[in-house]
């Protein structure tokens, strides 16, 4: 599964813990409504206490990883990363507003400088 897979007119989300596509623990969702239709248009997981703890021990075992990654690597990665924000900020845009009603053209925009970001330290740590 993706982020999000649309079924019966609902993007249906999950949670990304430990590199997986997972329910809540509860298997509990709630609705995200659109503010500008106050129609649903995603499902979200109402993540608890354990999701929390799980992703919590997931990203203590990443940093292990990440602390021991070279410079030119995490430069490399965080490179890619902002490469991907960048091809799809179209989408990620579109998602947000759906969301939370701000406009396309100011996540978009928000994105590009979180690219920028990225690309910085990309260059710094390289």
């Amino acid at each position: 599964m993706k982020a999000g897979e649309e079924i019966d007119g609902l993007c249906r989300y999950k949670l990304f813990i430990n590199g997986e596509w997972v329910d809540a623990a509860s298997g509990e969702t709630f609705d995200s409504l659109n503010p500008y239709t106050a129609r649903p248009w995603a499902s979200i997981p109402r993540a608890d206490g354990r999701d929390v703890d799980k992703g919590i021990s997931a990203a203590r075992s990443a940093w292990v990883a990440w602390r021991r990654t070279l410079g030119k690597d995490r430069a490399r990665l965080l490179r890619r990363l902002a490469d991907l924000i960048q091809e799809n900020a179209e989408h990620l845009g579109q998602v947000e507003t759906r969301d939370n009603g701000k406009l396309l053209r100011e996540i978009v925009g928000t994105g590009a400088g979180i690219a920028r970001l990225l690309r910085l330290l990309g260059r710094l740590g390289g």
